[in-house]
């Protein structure tokens, strides 16, 4: 059993490798942060683990606010309101006497 956990880690390093391999170009390296390959030769996956999904944080947070940004320099129209008309009130004025009434409906 403990045979076949190290094996899934060591093909889950590998793929992680040959991933940030590919993606070399979009790496950021932290300072005081060991090197992935030394982490791999000295089978500390744990280690190889956390530093790939610390990695992998921070490639999203900058791919978040790349889209953003993006969100920012998009000018959405503003709508304008329709001019609706509107039913004015029939008012109908009433005389009783010396009183004027409006009489509203």
């Amino acid at each position: 059993m403990l045979n076949g956990a190290r094996s899934k880690l060591a093909a889950l390093a590998t793929a992680g490798m040959l991933l940030a391999g590919a993606t070399q170009a979009y790496a950021i390296d932290l300072p005081g942060q060991p090197d992935r390959n030394q982490l791999a030769r000295e089978g500390r996956f744990n280690e190889l683990q956390i530093l790939q999904s610390r990695q992998n944080r921070i490639e999203f947070q900058a791919e978040q606010q790349r889209f953003r940004e993006q969100d920012r320099q998009i000018v959405v129209p503003q709508i304008q309101r329709p001019d609706v008309p509107m039913v004015k009130p029939s008012c109908q004025i009433q005389l009783f006497g010396n009183i004027y009434r409006r009489v509203c409906r």
